[in-house]
Formats: C-alpha cells, structure tokens, sequence
C-alpha cells in the first residue's frame, strides 16, 4: 500500500512542479529563438535594401499583425553609409502570463 501511496505523491509533484517549469522552460525557448531568426531577417533586408523601402514596409506589417512592434530610426532608404537603429518588441502567452521580448539593432547601410 505504501508503494501506491509513493507513486501517487510521486505523479502529483511532478505534475504540479516539473511539467510546469519544463512546459515553461519550453515555450520560453522557442519564443526567443523564433524572435531571433526574426530579427536576424528584418536586419539582413533592411541592409539589402539600403533602408526602410517597400518590401521592408510589406514584411514589418505582416509581422506587425503577427505581435511584433517593430520600428525605424529613419524611415524610406537612406544613403551610403547612414545608420538605421531597429526597436523589436514581442509579446507571447507564457505558462505564467505574458512576457515580453525587447531588443534594438543598429545597421549601417552599405549599399547605394
């Protein structure tokens, strides 16, 4: 009887304390990796594209609507040599509420 009583308290720990913190440490990682890969993207364009031009206009709005805010120090393309500062903010649904991912990017346009 003891060995069914150790297997239950051992089933409700980690029920109530190792899922969570694993569930948590999951989301938490994929969250920041997909963020990542999203702002290693738009940094990549933008220097491309030598600024903010309309591609870079028609990928922020999609990503806008997907929960990024994303902005630009100087809008439109700008000339050789300038810098662009990107602000990146995302907001995701985490086993314990929201958190908030927030980072900002300097680019130097090297394309005329």
């Amino acid at each position: 009887m003891s060995n069914l009583k150790g297997a239950i308290l051992a089933t409700a720990i980690f029920v109530a304390v190792v899922f969570p913190f694993l569930l948590m440490i999951s989301i938490d990682t994929f969250q920041q990796h997909v963020f990542l890969k999203v702002t290693e993207e738009v940094t990549e364009l933008v220097k491309e594209e030598g600024g903010v031009s309309e591609k870079v206009a028609q990928v922020t709005d999609r990503l806008n609507r997907n929960g990024y805010t994303i902005t630009f120090s100087k809008p439109g393309t700008v000339k050789f040599g300038e810098e662009i500062v990107i602000r990146y903010k995302y907001d995701y649904q985490n086993v314990r509420g929201k958190k908030r991912l927030d980072v900002q990017d300097k680019v130097v346009i090297m394309k005329r």
